[in-house]
């Protein structure tokens, strides 16, 4: 989540970690590597200002608004017509990784580090994952959990600037954040979730320094760790609770509906206005509820769709009983999907998955289920994560289009492909634009019918419902953040047309409010590659072949929706003209 300034250092560090290989066009060159030396220059400074966890103010959100608008002004005047396909694609994607420091700069919105789901102080947990190896190791570990206090308040700090002027979460989404702090106030460091390192003596480290650690590690545990998140309930509850916002929707930011306009457009990579986009999620609507009707019919349902989505809700049989039961349930449906694959696609990820629960920490206002992406040289593999907190609110019916979303051929298929893609720069591997990655994902629920998934005529119901929550969020996001819709209408507009839990209505409808744009890409994206698909299709007759249609949607990466579009017209030709 690129909001959260802590990890965007780090992803841009990532984006631009290697040299090789580099595009052509020597001005692009030149940006990537100084956008290179750029984050590592801020990363370093931080680390000699004895900052590990990064500084986060205003001064450094300039600072890279300012690197990034020189560097988009520089793409900008380079002369497309001098560029190949593959510096095409690398001068577009360098401006849209730029992007977000630009709009957050200019918008303000870096003084709202949080989503509804949490924010700053809970991507943070993810330290936890780190594994010792060395002294070294340990004392860089202890010296990011000593950066806590620090850390926090300096978000403090932004959060408080934008509770000012007006940009801010609104209190309906923040009303029950205490689950996102309350579980790190522990009574003993074992209890904490940042105690897990310390669980096992790492072989490369001896008794006598063990000891010494596990003791430097309790105090700071203690005197850093748990104040650092009791200074976080504090802020929340005595600060930030009391004057957020009681109206929605970036509407009511100042330059509001320039601002969402401009998130409209990054996240789905078009130029359609919020209202074009409106309205493309009514068509959608009205489609798929034809297609809910069917089913209903061929179950033998005699009332309305509303009445059947609340014998779905009501039904136990849909719910699992255990969350062992779940993720069994998860697993079998992934390890399924796993021997169809060939039959769809010619080039397979080397880098397995796994699936595993969402952390307690963080599930309570999770979703349904999350993709965990992993390095592919790192030591373990990619994580399709399954929610169970509130297990009543699982439902077992749309499994199926969970896991083909998250895991295969969704997220896990189509990022692990793009990080073991050799030919692309550095950059382009770990880039992520939101209206191809999703778009992809809900793409790939569609492919469970080729698969021979969506047997049962609820599943398939459930796959609707799924295809119909994409829709309805092109609806429910605009109608939020440029039309003056309330939470409530919302619940009840995503409540009366999928099947979805009520929990998980009011746990999507926060995530929308908190976070504009960001759910139309979903929708937009799949549109686009069915388009396509169709387009190649009809084209190309008996020469179609689903699997290198597949291959070349994947073969570049991440893109945005104008560049997949010139690929596919590319292997249109490039099939058509094959004997």
């Amino acid at each position: 989540m690129k909001s959260f300034f802590f990890l965007l250092l780090l992803v841009h560090y990532q984006l631009y970690a290697q040299n090789t290989p580099e595009p052509n066009n020597a001005v692009l060159k030149s940006i990537i590597s100084r956008t290179r030396s750029f984050y590592e220059q801020e990363r370093t400074h931080s680390l000699a200002s004895g900052y590990p966890l990064g500084l986060h103010g205003e001064t450094e959100a300039k600072r890279r608004h300012d690197f990034a608008l020189q560097a988009s002004d520089e793409i900008n005047r380079i002369d497309k017509k001098d560029l190949d396909f593959a510096d095409e694609i690398n001068a577009e994607l360098l401006l849209y990784s730029f992007e977000d420091d630009i709009s957050a700069f200019r918008f303000r919105s870096f003084l709202n580090p949080i989503l509804s789901e949490g924010g700053f102080h809970t991507q943070v947990s993810g330290m936890s994952n780190t594994i010792l190896r060395s002294v070294k190791d340990a004392d860089e570990y202890l010296a990011k959990l000593n950066d806590l206090p620090r850390y926090m308040e300096e978000h403090f700090k932004l959060m408080r600037e934008g509770l000012k002027i007006g940009i801010a979460q609104p209190y309906d989404v923040v009303k029950s954040f205490n689950n996102t702090y309350e579980i790190h106030i522990v009574n003993l460091p074992q209890q904490s979730v940042f105690w897990k390192p310390f669980l096992k003596k790492p072989d490369g480290i001896s008794v006598a320094d063990w000891i010494s650690i596990q003791d430097r590690a309790k105090s700071t545990v203690i005197n850093k760790v748990i104040v650092a998140f009791k200074m976080v309930k504090n802020f929340f509850e005595m600060e930030y609770l009391p004057a957020a916002p009681k109206k929605l929707g970036a509407q009511f930011f100042p330059e509001g509906k320039l601002f969402y306009q401009e998130r409209v457009r990054h996240y789905t990579t078009t130029d359609l206005s919020y209202d074009s986009i409106f309205n493309i999620g009514l068509q959608e609507v009205e489609r798929i509820k034809k297609s809910m009707q069917e089913v209903m019919s061929q179950v033998g349902f005699k009332g309305s769709l509303q009445a059947f989505i609340t014998s779905l809700r009501s039904d136990p049989k849909f719910y699992p009983k255990t969350g062992e039961e779940l993720l069994k349930e998860a697993s079998y449906i992934a390890k399924k999907i796993d021997g169809k694959l060939p039959s769809l696609f010619g080039r397979l990820p080397r880098q397995p998955y796994g699936v595993e629960p969402v952390p307690s920490e963080i599930a309570p206002t999770y979703t349904a289920g999350r993709y965990s992406p992993a390095p592919i040289s790192g030591t373990r593999a990619g994580h399709y994560w399954v929610n169970l907190y509130n297990l009543p609110s699982r439902t077992l019916y749309t499994l199926e289009a969970l896991t083909l979303h998250e895991a295969v051929p969704g997220h896990h298929l189509q990022m692990s492909l793009t990080q073991e893609l050799e030919n692309l720069p550095q950059f382009r591997r770990n880039l992520y634009v939101n209206a191809f990655g999703e778009g992809w994902g809900l793409y790939a629920e569609s492919l469970g019918y080729e698969m021979g998934l969506y047997k049962d005529p609820y599943s398939r119901f459930g796959q609707l419902t799924y295809d119909m929550w994409r829709a309805c969020r092109l609806v429910i996001d605009v109608g939020l953040h440029a039309k003056g819709w309330s939470r409530e209408k919302a619940v009840e507009y995503l409540a009366n047309n999928t099947a979805l839990s009520l929990h998980e209505v009011n746990t999507e409808i926060n995530r929308y409010i908190a976070w504009p744009g960001q759910a139309l890409a979903y929708k937009m994206g799949e549109l686009k590659i069915k388009e396509l698909r169709q387009r190649a299709s009809a084209q190309l007759g008996d020469k179609f072949d689903i699997r290198k249609f597949h291959d070349t949607i994947l073969s570049e990466g991440t893109l945005t929706l104008r560049l997949l579009d010139k690929l596919v017209e590319k292997y249109i030709k490039a099939q058509g003209a094959k004997q």
